[in-house]
């Protein structure tokens, strides 16, 4: 079964903090500590090792496991289905899913834009949107009103095709459109708690891959813009003041949006990026360093994992070009 997935997509998933995984399974862990999910536990038992990204019980024993094994012993999936629930989860793109993409590309399935259009009409945002945005994530109400930011509150279809899928709920629906502002797909955040949701959809058909493509538009010769991995980490860069665009993850970077971005001087001349602080975050780094020798890098302080985090406890901080 692990041959469904190739070795470097398993190690990416590998490579997911085993801390943030916890997090994640509800096993709140506190200072490299939390129940063990594999016994009866009274006390936190269960450590989690920063450094070799592991935990270990010292009472019944469970040790050695990474954040797949937590996965399937928690949620009680098999390895294949561990690595799909970390990989939505983490917004990580395995091969497995590029081909269902390729597939799905190759029965001529397409995204339903006026349906998604008539969605994002009237924008909403609901008790859990907010208090996402603006209490948890100190997103500008501004910047959320400029890129059109949607929420929903119950579930609703992707498409007006009846096997077109669900948007689940509570979610955040994100538009991403053309550098001219036209809408080309709507990404879903989920927001609520209940395990084994994934936590980011696009509809079937989808092929957008850079989000706030429309600032590119504006942008003057060698004025600064960052990039970003994930919407949540651009938003709080926009919400910094700086010009940012977004790869969804740091596996999603396609040729395309290379040849796009090669059109603009700055991405030449005054580039920035400011990656996560892993390895999927360093790989992203280095592609686009090959691409544009002159980009520059900003490394966050430690005990921040991306910039979202850094901008919720930091953000009187602004990084500056």
């Amino acid at each position: 079964m692990k041959k469904m997935i190739p070795q470097c997509d398993i190690q990416r998933l590998r490579d997911i903090p085993i801390r943030d995984v916890a997090e994640r399974l509800g096993l709140n862990p506190g200072r490299g500590k939390c129940r063990c999910p594999f016994h009866d536990d009274k006390h936190p038992s269960l450590t989690l090792n920063k450094a070799r990204n592991s935990y270990h019980c010292f009472v019944c024993g469970a040790k050695g496991g990474g954040p797949i094994d937590l996965v399937m012993g928690c949620l009680n999936k098999s390895f294949v289905d561990a690595c799909r629930w970390l990989a939505d989860e983490n917004n990580v793109i395995i091969a497995q899913q590029h081909r269902q993409r390729a597939q799905a590309t190759d029965s001529m399935v397409t995204t339903d834009v006026v349906h998604l259009n008539r969605l994002m009409e009237k924008k909403v945002l609901n008790d859990d949107a907010r208090r996402f945005l603006f209490d948890e994530r100190k997103i500008s109400r501004e910047v959320v009103e400029r890129v059109g930011i949607s929420s929903i509150s119950s579930p609703v279809p992707m498409s007006r095709n009846v096997n077109g899928g669900w948007f689940i709920a509570p979610s955040l629906l994100i538009p991403y459109t053309d550098i001219d502002g036209n809408l080309l797909s709507v990404q879903a955040r989920y927001l609520g708690g209940e395990k084994g949701k994934p936590r980011f959809l696009f509809p079937r058909g989808s092929r957008c891959g850079i989000f706030n493509l429309q600032v590119l538009r504006d942008l003057e010769d060698n004025e600064p813009i960052f990039i970003t991995e994930g919407t949540t980490d651009c938003l709080a860069m926009l919400s910094a003041g700086h010009k940012a665009i977004a790869i969804p993850s740091a596996t999603m970077l396609k040729q395309d949006d290379v040849a796009l971005l090669r059109r603009f001087r700055s991405f030449h001349t005054n580039c920035h990026i400011c990656p996560d602080c892993d390895r999927p975050g360093e790989c992203l780094y280095l592609d686009l360093k090959a691409v544009f020798p002159s980009l520059v890098r900003h490394q966050l302080p430690a005990g921040f994992k991306d910039y979202g985090e850094y901008w919720k406890e930091m953000g009187h901080k602004r990084l500056t070009c």
